[in-house]
């Protein structure tokens, strides 16, 4: 049995990322899920996190957003809304989306709550990914 397996991380307007990984950590929104070689096949949807993927040099911490994985045959096509390494990041920017979110939220009239709800979540995933990188 394998190991490892491929994984391709696909966001818009940047290039597929690929990797050969041991597992891969993310959240849906049923909770947390691991993926590892010779997985079921599966599709399933993610929400905003820091994706932990877990490769013979060691684990590298990847922010994912909205999106949605689908396994088989070794093979992981994760197709993310945006995807950013901890390098890759701009923490300013995060922490001044994460107030804009905050601010809307606390205002709660003519405001499109549910917008602001899923970039507080963004924000907060990207901060998260750059302050759990240990």
């Amino acid at each position: 049995m394998n190991k490892t397996f491929k994984v391709n991380i696909i966001s818009p307007g940047k290039e597929v990322i690929t990797y050969e990984v041991e597992s891969l950590k993310t959240l849906t929104g049923n909770g947390e899920i691991e993926f590892k070689a010779n997985h079921t096949p599966i599709i399933t949807n993610t929400v905003p996190t820091t994706t932990v993927l877990t490769t013979e040099q060691g684990k590298e911490k990847i922010f994912t957003s909205t999106g949605i994985i689908y396994i088989k045959d070794n093979v992981l096509k994760f197709c993310c809304d945006s995807s950013e390494t901890v390098s890759e990041i701009d923490k300013s920017r995060a922490e001044e989306s994460k107030k804009r979110a905050e601010k809307r939220i606390n205002q709660g009239k003519d405001t499109d709550l549910e917008r602001a709800i899923r970039s507080l979540a963004r924000a907060n995933a990207r901060l998260g990914t750059i302050n759990n990188n240990n």
